[in-house]
């Protein structure tokens, strides 16, 4: 079908902006525009031979007049054949249409001087292994040799028309239309609506996405992304070009968060439906790639040297955040670009203008003060470095570093009386191998990449009223590196001739491997009172993790109308080393004196199938279904987590040595929608909509369990026994069924566009596990039930921090666009209907967050080419609420913020 092909190409020219109509249905093509230029990327061209292959296909009468029997004065330097053609277009006036893929790495010579548009062409052409013929007196065709099968059949070009359009891609929140020829769910999130409505945090980018939400809280910067109702724990790869960032710390709330700065940030995709590939080890609900910027992503095609400059400031404590960016085209095979990045926000206030906000758990409703939300502000500073070089005509190699720093502060409990301070830092360093000879057998791609993110934590020493030390201070490292290296290659095989259709068979095959190692060293500060260095290293422990994954794909794509894809991936993962069991109520087995030893040895492997197909019966429809099996081994914390709750609570950790890997199978079916002059001409209209169910078995929780050793308790005269509780990491009974449906539209007529999507999501979780994992000691029984244990315990009620989607969300935006589109005026309308979570999402529990409605809007001005104002205003209304899955603190207020962007 093409599509893959297809939206490779913007990341060749790095222009944004043009869309396509084909007026035949057997061939993709992709129109993009450089300032009034067009460059044309098509497939192979149309056979017409004598066995009537393209039939129905109308030729084009091949002319040579116009302009290109014209002089111009010519000055194009020696540099590579992408930008020469862009130049070369501007001077003539001719538009270029390319059958194929231009070679990146090629270089023309100087073309200097007056001359023919023809001439030039000539020139910048020879030594090439390219050719040209002409369409009309406007147009050039450009042909591949190594694909033109010119010397068996004649080659005709089928009609095409293309429309201009200045305005962003016209899918839902700027998705591209390649989201819309493929047939599986995936979002796109575009550097320029990460802009439009600019957020406080990372986490605001991800609001209007159908099937996801970030967990958190918004005193914490860090990322947890949920994905159609998975986050935590490495159910979904977050990762930063391509290199995961696995970072765990354990606490109330969420424990896997990423770091990153949205002002580096080309775009986000978020993959939802297939983890076949690269990127699906260890990975159950999807992938979130955050692609940074590079070279392509600052420079336009035809600048050798250039940058961009942010400039933001808002109220509601919205200091300051500036951003810039340069690049530079040293050579035609060697370029290089570099970002920096800083943001400055203080702690903000909440909205007023909300009846209430959550139910708490002695069912009180929890009203908005309007007050200043502690612990919200953070300084943040990041940087990125690039490098891209052509080591030949078929490979490349791209080096890349990302740096982010924070520091931030986070409280729980009334008062926000249990408070601490964080500085995080990550680095990201990625080395990327591409080789592509001419051959279809070979398309190699490879990767290796390390990231490093680490947490330095002060815990201050806790007070009582009479102002003794209750808790002593805290000093506290947490530390990740991960190492990881993914190689995949694609070999392609046409079957035209046998399937008198054009067809393809392709097999995408290739292997990943990484490796957590984690790091955790905590120190009192001597104060006195309660507390030790082990109950934090315990909590958030150190280990190592591996995980490997190969994988083998197979599509059939038979033209335009099928395209049917299976494979199968194995993954396996060892995780083992040593850790501890120990009791409050045993004196015989201190935590503090080292409790027992404990051999941890987790290990498997699965064979893990899927199988997606894609139909096309009419132009514009795309009808999907997949089934996918997924293998989610556990983490380090899950299995290793050891010690006892900080500040003396009596509660230890305990690793669960019969832990078992998450198995989740997903079923969907959706359809496609994308079609051109709907209503009238030059208008489009796109939509997704999908429905999918997942079974998620031994779901892996945190959940009450029971010491070995009991604790009495009851009147003295009736002497009852009960367990003593502590904590561990267990797997749930019974299945997590976890459904949806998901739909986004988005229609635009250049001068006004709407968009909307829909999000319905359901989770069904019993909550039965078995809360007795220790072996080592039977438990007595007691006369309130058989076990001695809680009601309870063993069910829902003793789950920690499961995180559920909203049941329903809605998200309407819609904008005009004036004066030659240079003026854009937009609205965006988001409904929330939250669904209970099983426990708190913080250190204070609620029993149910409640609805919530915002409104945002957004503008921006172009002065001219270099320079573009926008402003824009956050929850307008003022409206006071709590994320649906982040902790108790308030959203942002009503905040206005305006940005000053420049090229240069």
């Amino acid at each position: 079908m093409g599509f893959a092909g297809a939206g490779a190409v913007p990341s060749l020219l790095g222009i944004k902006g043009w869309h396509w109509k084909t007026q035949f249905s057997s061939t993709t093509i992709l129109a993009t525009a450089l300032s009034g230029c067009l460059i044309v990327m098509a497939p192979a061209p149309v056979l017409a031979g004598p066995s009537g292959d393209g039939a129905g296909t109308a030729p084009v009468e091949l002319v040579q007049s116009g302009g290109l029997d014209r002089t111009y004065y010519f000055d194009i330097p020696a540099e590579n054949l992408t930008s020469a053609l862009v130049k070369y277009s501007r001077i003539s006036g001719i538009d270029v249409v390319v059958d194929g893929n231009l070679p990146t790495s090629y270089v023309i010579g100087v073309v200097h001087g007056e001359m023919t548009a023809t001439g030039a062409l000539d020139l910048i052409l020879a030594g090439s292994d390219l050719s040209w013929q002409p369409l009309d007196g406007n147009t050039v065709s450009i042909v591949v040799a190594k694909s033109d099968p010119s010397s068996r059949n004649g080659v005709t070009t089928a009609p095409i028309t293309i429309t201009s359009q200045t305005s962003d891609d016209i899918g839902y929140a700027g998705n591209p239309d390649w989201v819309y020829e493929t047939p599986g769910s995936v979002s796109v999130i575009t550097q320029e609506n990460m802009r439009k409505t600019p957020g406080r945090d990372a986490s605001d980018i991800f609001n209007p996405i159908t099937g996801v939400d970030v967990a958190g809280n918004r005193q914490q910067p860090g990322l947890s992304v949920n994905v159609r109702g998975q986050q935590d724990q490495g159910r979904v790869n977050m990762n930063i070009d391509g290199a995961r960032q696995n970072f765990n710390q354990s606490g109330h709330g969420v424990a896997n968060r990423m770091y990153v700065d949205t002002a580096l940030l080309a775009d986000v995709t978020v993959e939802k439906s297939d983890m076949s590939g690269i990127g699906g080890a260890g990975t159950s609900g999807g992938i979130v790639t955050m692609r940074t910027l590079n070279t392509d992503d600052i420079l336009d095609a035809d600048e050798n040297v250039g940058g961009k400059v942010n400039v933001s400031r808002g109220t509601n404590a919205y200091s300051f955040a500036g951003d810039a960016s340069i690049a530079a085209r040293v050579s035609p095979k060697f370029d290089v670009a570099a970002a920096f990045s800083r943001k400055l926000v203080g702690e903000y206030k909440g909205g007023k203008n909300n009846p209430g906000l959550y139910i708490d758990n002695s069912d009180d409703l929890v009203e908005a003060n309007g007050q200043n939300q502690q612990y919200t502000g953070q300084r943040q500073s990041s940087g990125l470095l690039k490098a891209n070089l052509a080591l030949s005509e078929d490979q490349e190699l791209h080096l890349g570093y990302v740096g982010f720093t924070t520091r931030f502060g986070k409280a729980t409990g009334e008062d926000a009386q249990y408070n601490d301070f964080d500085e995080a830092t990550s680095h990201t360093v990625t080395a990327k191998h591409s080789w592509n000879p001419d051959t279809d057998l070979i398309d190699l791609k490879t990767g290796l990449w390390w990231t490093q993110t680490e947490n330095k934590q002060f815990r201050p020493a806790r007070y009582s009223s009479s102002g003794s030390v209750t808790t002593d201070a805290f000093n506290t490292k947490y530390k990740i590196d991960t190492y990881g290296f993914d190689a995949a290659n694609k070999s392609s095989f046409y079957l035209d001739e046998l399937m008198k259709q054009n067809s393809i068979f392709s097999l995408d095959y290739g292997v990943e491997t990484f490796q957590d190692k984690t790091k955790t060293r905590s120190e009192t500060l001597g104060l006195g009172g309660n507390g030790e260095g082990f109950e934090l290293e315990g909590s958030t422990p150190s280990g190592q993790r591996d995980v490997q994954g190969a994988f083998l794909d197979g599509t059939f794509d038979w033209g335009d109308l099928v395209q049917l894809k299976g494979g199968i991936r194995y993954d396996r993962f060892q995780l083992d080393g040593d850790s501890y069991w120990c009791e409050q109520y045993n004196a015989a087995n201190k935590c503090e004196d080292g409790g027992t030893p404990l051999d941890i040895d987790l290990s498997g492997h699965k064979i893990s199938p899927s199988v997606s197909l894609g139909l096309s019966p009419f132009n514009g429809i795309q009808f999907f279904g997949s089934y996918r099996q997924a293998y989610r081994p556990p983490t380090i914390m899950e299995g290793m987590v050891k010690g006892r709750h900080v500040a003396g609570v009596p509660v230890p950790f305990y690793a669960n040595p019969d832990l078992e890997p998450e198995e989740s199978f997903t079923t969907e079916f959706g359809v496609n929608l994308k079609f051109d002059n709907v209503l009238t001409k030059n208008d489009g209209f796109r939509a997704k909509l999908s429905h999918y169910r997942t079974k998620i078995d031994n779901y892996i929780v945190s959940a009450a369990v029971a010491q070995p050793t009991p604790q009495p308790f009851g009147p003295p005269i009736l002497g009852w026994t009960l367990a003593a509780q502590a904590e561990s990491y267990v797997n749930l009974e019974d299945p997590v069924y976890i459904s949806g449906t998901e739909l986004e539209f988005g229609y635009d007529v250049e001068k006004f566009y709407i968009s909307g999507a829909m999000s319905f999501t359901d989770t069904d979780l019993e909550g039965n596990y078995d809360p007795i994992i220790h072996p080592l000691a039977a438990l007595p029984s007691s006369p309130t039930n058989g076990t001695g244990l809680p009601a309870s315990w063993g069910k829902a009620g003793g789950l920690m921090t499961v995180y559920t989607l909203p049941k329903r969300k809605y998200t309407l935006d819609s904008g005009v666009r004036l004066f030659d589109q240079d003026l854009i005026l937009g609205v965006r309308a988001t409904f929330v209907y939250p669904e209970d979570n099983i426990t708190g999402t913080s250190g204070d529990d609620a029993q149910s967050i409640l609805r919530y409605r915002t409104y945002d809007l957004y503008s921006s001005y172009e002065l001219n080419r270099n320079l573009k104002f926008r402003f824009a205003v956050n929850n307008v209304t003022d409206e006071a609420y709590v994320d649906a899955l982040g902790g108790l603190t308030l959203a942002p207020g009503r905040t206005a913020i305006m940005t000053l962007s420049g090229n240069f």
